[in-house]
């Protein structure tokens, strides 16, 4: 997981900041074009990523995510952004919007003494889908403060050739260091060109730079005084990284550049994200202890997603939402006050099904969530309404019976339950009914069974004789 936070740079207050009353009305909670344009060839399940919304909605403390240092500025945006492509959710993004702007400096840096490239391009990001002024952003000019960050391009680039190799390069101003890298560099190009600043293109040439031949981008920049600038493909610092690549691809297409040049790079990478997709869905994240996560899966479904390739989206959508897990009624478990939640891997859901998500690892739930939220937008649809079918009209006591559930969405989780009896269950992959037993109550009555997912129920009954 790549994200933009700054842990050393800047002390951050450990006090709460209400949201306060809003005097506007709340922000719009709606896809960007380029998401609508990207779902409007079929139909998607718009429940995985609601359910996945409200619970993060309700991790914030007055609008922002907080742990024990303090405020999480980084991933309060990044929960902003996600939750603003879920319908209903414009009262969260205002929130977050109410709480994070009076502390943006907190976030982007004084401008002075310190100045975050990246976190002032995914701020001006996040204003933008707030709808609000990124050059007049809690009194910061967001986009001033990032062109400054940005190299410019030299007027004799022959002159100047190591000017011209950096020109568009984002730069931390910090005396803590420069930590700017590629995700960062995305978010510029987006910020920038969105803006129509005068450095859009040398922000988008210089992101272009960092994709190697294969297709992927790589996480961080050449030192600065290494006159190759790009990305060279098997050389130490341009390993493959499907994050960035991911993030790289996100912020070009909403970016709306429609230049040649990014358009080769969106479909090279594009290419290169399903090539690296495994027959699961999922996607290997890299660096020292690479592993198949939610959050690389997530962002790549996502972006493979916004590029028109819809059976890798769906793909990746399906592994995401089988860690999400639902347990209802009988099959209730300590996660069951967490339903919505999205677990980074499957073996933390298996540990917190019986103790809960522990307090140390709740960040951990918090941001695989935020980008759960993304890759989820793709999950599939089911083709029928939820119901239940016993293929009996009456039992015995003690029979185990077959029950037959319809409309469960592709990976969707449910809990087929009888009085004394109780299943999980998961949509399958095709859509196709779920067949399975129940044991039958002691009891000379009519018994009812009902399916129960995250947000809906079917219900029938039967006559148990003993």
């Amino acid at each position: 997981m790549h994200h933009l936070t700054r842990t050393a740079a800047v002390a951050l207050s450990t006090a709460a900041l209400s949201a306060g009353v809003l005097t506007a009305p709340p922000a719009t909670a709606e896809p960007t074009s380029a998401l609508r344009a990207a779902k409007a060839a079929g139909g998607t399940d718009s429940t995985p990523s609601t359910i996945a919304a409200q619970w993060l909605s309700g991790e914030l403390t007055n609008g922002l995510i907080t742990t024990a240092q303090g405020p999480d500025f980084g991933l309060t945006i990044d929960t902003g952004m996600a939750v603003s492509t879920v319908a209903g959710q414009g009262a969260t993004v205002t929130a977050i919007n109410n709480a994070l702007e009076p502390r943006i400096a907190d976030y982007v840096g004084d401008g002075t003494k310190e100045s975050y490239a990246g976190a002032l391009a995914k701020a001006a990001a996040f204003a933008r889908v707030a709808k609000k002024n990124p050059t007049s952003y809690g009194g910061v000019n967001l986009i001033t403060r990032l062109e400054e960050r940005t190299a410019d391009v030299p007027a004799d680039p022959t002159k100047e050739p190591q000017a011209a190799a950096v020109a568009g390069r984002i730069f931390d101003k910090s005396e803590f260091g420069n930590y700017a890298n590629v995700v960062g560099q995305s978010y510029a190009v987006r910020a920038l060109s969105l803006a129509r600043s005068t450095e859009a293109g040398a922000a988008r040439d210089f992101l272009l730079k960092q994709q190697c031949a294969s297709g992927y981008f790589r996480l961080d920049f050449d030192k600065a005084n290494v006159p190759n600038q790009s990305c060279t493909e098997g050389v130490a610092g341009s390993e493959a990284d499907p994050d960035a690549t991911a993030f790289a691809v996100i912020n070009l297409v909403e970016s709306g550049d429609t230049s040649q040049a990014v358009k080769d790079a969106l479909a090279k990478a594009g290419t290169w994200l399903a090539a690296r997709q495994r027959k699961s869905g999922a996607i290997r994240s890299a660096g020292t202890g690479a592993q198949i996560n939610t959050n690389s899966t997530a962002i790549g479904g996502y972006a493979l997603g916004l590029l028109k390739n819809r059976d890798a989206a769906l793909k990746a959508a399906l592994w995401v939402r089988k860690n999400q897990p639902v347990d209802k009624y009988k099959c209730r478990t300590a996660l069951t006050k967490d339903t919505g939640a999205v677990a980074y891997r499957k073996d933390r859901v298996k540990d917190a099904a019986t103790t809960g998500i522990p307090a140390g690892a709740r960040g951990e739930w918090r941001r695989a969530t935020s980008q759960a939220i993304l890759g989820l937008q793709f999950a599939p649809a089911s083709n029928d309404a939820l119901k239940i079918v016993s293929v009996r009209r009456e039992a015995r006591a003690g029979d185990n019976v077959q029950f037959r559930v319809y409309g469960l969405a592709p990976s969707e989780s449910a809990c087929m339950q009888v009085k004394g009896d109780f299943v999980r269950v998961k949509g399958k992959k095709s859509g196709d009914r779920i067949v399975r037993k129940l044991q039958l109550p002691a009891g000379n009555q009519r018994r009812v069974a009902l399916v129960k997912t995250s947000d809906d129920e079917a219900r029938t009954s039967l006559r148990v004789r003993n």
